[in-house]
């Protein structure tokens, strides 16, 4: 986690900095601060990769992990002491003063930060709420470990099989929810973030393709325990949770301290883009208001995170429909086209520079969308397509964004059919899947040059 390594880089080249001797000046002093730049870069990469959430181990087994590695860095600094100038004892002095400090430091940092991920991952908002279907040796394994592991912030609600199972002695079991069939209206409401599906030999073979794909349109993470094959032609890859092997379907990692680090960077974002593109957005809706008649701003039913409708805030861009058109339109999805007589004088400009998505900045701001994330679409397309693309919904795990992975890959604009649609889903979810701070940089640096060039844009 670049968390560990960033506040192990800054913990451990600032006790350096602090043990520096009172009557060190010029040349030694530049070399011994440099030192400390090293040593921070050193830091950071031996725990970059820190996980603070370590499954089922408890905190001193995390501290002590953190110790090894530290020792590492230890082992380091002490060779570079005996070689360097620094030889002698006055340089082991400094290397002693550095450890007594440093070490203690680090494990506290350590410590901290573990504490801070258990209470933003339990925080209302961030918990999940997680289900079983089926009930095996390896799901019960994997609910014991969720139990022992309160800092994952996966709260298990139930667990859905033919029958309910017998508690072993001893063994703590969720609740029974009942049959399979049984959870199809909460598939569809959205009520489970986190699905795990027992796929080993269920009482009875009850466990069909069918549920499978009930889950696949919804916004869950679905994670296959792996007791038995049922995997058949669907996509998934290996992970663990908890110290238990699991068959991802569909991962969402933009979780706890990720997610809270996102929508911090969203707001900052937000805030920014609206203080300086403040003198453009005034002068594009006094525009709009002198070129047609109508609202300056058009709201959009959209579908956002967890498939809750959210309002989109766009500048309008196509005329107001007449009572007759608006009748006669009712319930047709229609996107815009390129010479779409719909389209506004100024509308057209506005959408191919996409300065009428300039309003989004403030469903940022109110957080019903990030800076990056899959493009939300009309909830009327949503509804089509859906029924056309296996694992549709899942893409919005997420909260939309104002572009997306999608979006620097060609896929801007359009998207009159379900192989275009469906290009598009298989990039966001790429995205959530594997996404990052970094992964999101990239998205807002490449789409400047995409939003220039005018690429796929109506």
């Amino acid at each position: 986690m670049a968390l560990a390594g960033g506040l192990s880089a800054t913990l451990n080249a600032g006790a350096w900095l602090a043990v520096l001797p009172p009557h060190v000046s010029g040349g030694e002093l530049l070399y011994l601060r440099a030192l400390a730049g090293l040593l921070a870069v050193a830091a950071f990469i031996l725990f970059m990769s820190f996980h603070l959430l370590s499954s089922a181990r408890d905190l001193w087994w995390m501290l002590g992990r953190g110790a090894m590695r530290w020792s590492r860095l230890f082992v380091a600094v002490a060779l570079l002491t005996l070689v360097s100038r620094l030889g002698g004892a006055s340089g082991l002095t400094l290397l002693a003063k550095w450890t007594v400090l440093a070490l203690p430091l680090q494990l506290a940092g350590l410590a901290f930060l573990r504490g801070a991920a258990h209470s933003i991952n339990n925080a209302p908002g961030n918990q999940r709420d997680a289900v079983f279907f089926g009930m095996g040796s390896e799901a019960r394994k994997l609910n014991l470990r969720l139990l022992r592991s309160p800092i994952l912030g996966v709260r298990v609600i139930g667990y859905y099989n033919d029958a309910p199972v017998v508690p072993r002695a001893g063994e703590t079991l969720p609740p029974y929810l009942g049959h399979f069939a049984d959870a199809t209206a909460r598939i569809q409401a959205n009520d489970f973030e986190v699905v795990f599906i027992a796929t080993g030999k269920l009482d009875g073979e009850s466990m069909t393709s069918e549920i499978v794909q009930q889950l696949y349109d919804s916004t869950a993470a679905i994670y296959f325990v792996p007791e038995s094959r049922f995997v058949e032609d669907l996509a998934t890859y290996s992970t663990d949770l908890a110290g238990v092997p699991l068959l991802a379907l569909h991962d969402m990692p933009i979780l706890g301290l990720s997610r809270m680090l996102k929508r911090t960077v969203d707001i900052i974002g937000a805030l920014v883009m609206l203080l300086l593109l403040s003198p453009i957005m005034v002068t594009i809706a006094i525009l709009i208001r002198l070129d047609s008649p109508g609202p300056i701003l058009f709201r959009q039913l959209r579908y956002g995170e967890r498939g809750e409708p959210i309002v989109v805030h766009k500048f309008r861009s196509m005329r107001v429909f007449t009572r007759d058109e608006e009748a006669a339109n009712k319930g047709i999805v229609r996107q815009a086209v390129a010479g779409d007589d719909r389209i506004t004088s100024i509308g057209g400009f506005l959408r191919r520079s996409s300065l009428d998505e300039l309003p989004q900045f403030l469903n940022v701001l109110g957080g019903s969308m990030s800076l990056v994330g899959p493009r939300p679409h009309a909830a009327e397309h949503n509804e089509l397509y859906r029924r056309l693309i296996p694992g549709y919904m899942l893409r919005h795990s997420v909260k939309p964004g104002i572009t997306g992975w999608a979006q620097i890959n060609g896929l801007r604009g359009i998207t009159d059919t379900p192989d275009k649609m469906q290009r598009r889903v298989e990039y966001d979810r790429y995205y959530i899947t594997h996404w990052s701070l970094w992964l999101d940089l990239q998205i807002l640096v490449r789409t400047i040059p995409e939003i220039i060039s005018g690429r796929n844009a109506i």
